[in-house]
């Protein structure tokens, strides 16, 4: 029996793809829906809890993705022209049983390496901070990155974030802020623009 983290795992994937003149979540990638990867990426992972919220064309991401584990459900978020802040908002409302913490990821980052995953994982586990409020997140080359960890004592303070900030909002709350330098561009690279996508189409082409 494999052993779950207490961790929620969120993808977030509700905006609008405004600057991509299409709907990034459906792009292929080696014949695959972007979103999809992202979500078998971090479904490989023992998680207890995840969960994509989704927003724009929801229901065509539902026609076109079926997710067949048990720890995984959709999410609407009614209010995704609010930006990316009304995503974190609505993962952590469906927090019932207040898990660890958080681990937020981007639907458009499918380059994401499993290895940057699991030493996240591990220092989380690791480290002894799991009782105070804290972030953690990955540096490639010094620019932070994502998945970023928030720890389940800073939700209080997920009201104060709007508009498309992010997570950022509450860094200011946290009482420890841990940066990992990792050597994974595709902690830093997504699709916002239609060249973000050939570039890593080209990307995945190179790797094999």
């Amino acid at each position: 029996m494999v052993h779950l983290i207490p961790i929620t795992a969120v993808v977030l994937a509700a905006g609008n793809s405004s600057r991509m003149g299409d709907f990034k979540p459906l792009l292929p990638i080696q014949g695959i829906p972007m979103l999809e990867l992202v979500l078998r990426n971090v479904l490989s992972f023992p998680f207890e809890n995840v969960m994509a919220i989704i927003g724009h064309n929801e229901n065509k991401i539902k026609d076109a993705i079926h997710i067949p584990d048990q720890r995984f459900k959709w999410v609407s978020n009614i209010h995704f022209n609010q930006g990316l802040s009304s995503s974190i908002k609505t993962a952590v409302q469906q927090c019932n049983v207040e898990p660890c913490g958080l681990m937020v990821f981007l639907g458009d980052q499918p380059l994401l390496k499993k290895s940057t995953i699991q030493q996240i994982i591990q220092t989380i586990l690791k480290t002894n901070v799991n009782q105070s409020n804290y972030i953690l997140q990955p540096t490639y080359n010094s620019v932070p990155g994502h998945p970023v960890y928030i720890s389940s004592q800073l939700f209080p303070y997920v009201g104060k974030i709007t508009g498309d900030q992010g997570a950022k909002a509450i860094f200011k709350f946290a009482d420890k802020h841990f940066q990992i330098p990792i050597d994974d561009e595709g902690t830093i690279l997504d699709a916002d623009t239609y060249e973000d996508y050939q570039d890593i189409i080209q990307k995945i082409k190179k790797s094999f």
